[in-house]
C-alpha cells in the first residue's frame, strides 16, 4: 500500500512521542514505515515542514477544549456550550490555558515544536483567533484583544517549554540563593515554591486578572 502524507505525520508522532524531538529523523521515520527516505520527500518538502505539521497537530488536539466565543458559536449550541458561555470569557479564557498546556505536555518537546514554528499552521491560527475573541468578550478593544491572547498563548508555551526542558534534564542542584544578594527569591525559596499546576494556574490568573481589569 502507497504511504500517505496522514502515514507519515503519523508515524513521525509515534518518534516523537517514543524518543523526543532530538531523536526525530526522517531516517528513522522512513524506517518505519519501510520504504526509503527518499519517499518521505514525495509528502513533505523538508523538515521543517514535517515539524509545522506536527506542531499544528498538537494544538489541534486541544481546541475541542478551548471555548468558541459566544458570538461565533453555532446556533442551537448544546446546553453544556450555553452554561460554559455563562461563566464568561474570563473563565473560558482560564479554561483554553489549561487546554493548550494539556495538549503540549501530551507530547515530548510539544512546546518546543509549537514554538519553533514562526507560520503558524491553520488550527494554530484558529487557536489565535478563539483567545483573541474572548479577549474582545472580556471587554479588550481589537488590537489590545490581539494582544491580550497573544500574551496568553505566549506564557503557556514558556511555562510547557521550561516545565519539559526540566523533565527531560532530571533534577538539578538547588542554586545558591543568598539572602543578602537575592533577598526575594531566598524567601520565596524559604517558603516553599508551588508545584508546576499550582505555579501555572496563578500565572493564568494573574494575566486573566489584568485583562479584566485593563477591560473596566
Amino acid at each position: 500500500m502507497p504511504v500517505r502524507r496522514a502515514d507519515v505525520i503519523d508515524a513521525a508522532m509515534e518518534l516523537l512521542d517514543e524518543s523526543g524531538l532530538d531523536q526525530l529523523s526522517t531516517r528513522r521515520i522512513a524506517d518505519r514505515l519501510g520504504v526509503r527516505a527518499g519517499a518521505i520527500y514525495w509528502h513533505v518538502k523538508d523538515k521543517d515542514e514535517l515539524l509545522a505539521e506536527l506542531a499544528d497537530r498538537i494544538v489541534a488536539a486541544c481546541l475541542d477544549a478551548v471555548p468558541v466565543p459566544v458570538a461565533e458559536a453555532p446556533a442551537g449550541r448544546p446546553a453544556e456550550t450555553r452554561a460554559e458561555a455563562a461563566l464568561g470569557p474570563a473563565v473560558r479564557l482560564t479554561a483554553a490555558a489549561h487546554a493548550v498546556r494539556a495538549a503540549m505536555l501530551a507530547h515530548p518537546d510539544g512546546a518546543a515544536l509549537v514554538a519553533g514554528h514562526a507560520v503558524p499552521g491553520p488550527h494554530s491560527l484558529v487557536l489565535a483567533d478563539r483567545l483573541c475573541g474572548l479577549a474582545r468578550e472580556a471587554g479588550l478593544p481589537l488590537p489590545l484583544a490581539a494582544v491580550a491572547g497573544d500574551a496568553l498563548l505566549s506564557y503557556v508555551t514558556g511555562f510547557v517549554l521550561q516545565e519539559q526542558r526540566r523533565e527531560s534534564s532530571g533534577p538539578r542542584p538547588a542554586p545558591d540563593l543568598s539572602p543578602d544578594r537575592l533577598p526575594h527569591l531566598a524567601a520565596a525559596l524559604a517558603e516553599g515554591l508551588p508545584d508546576e499546576d499550582t505555579a501555572f494556574a496563578a500565572g493564568v490568573d494573574l494575566l486573566v486578572t489584568a485583562v479584566a481589569a485593563r477591560a473596566h
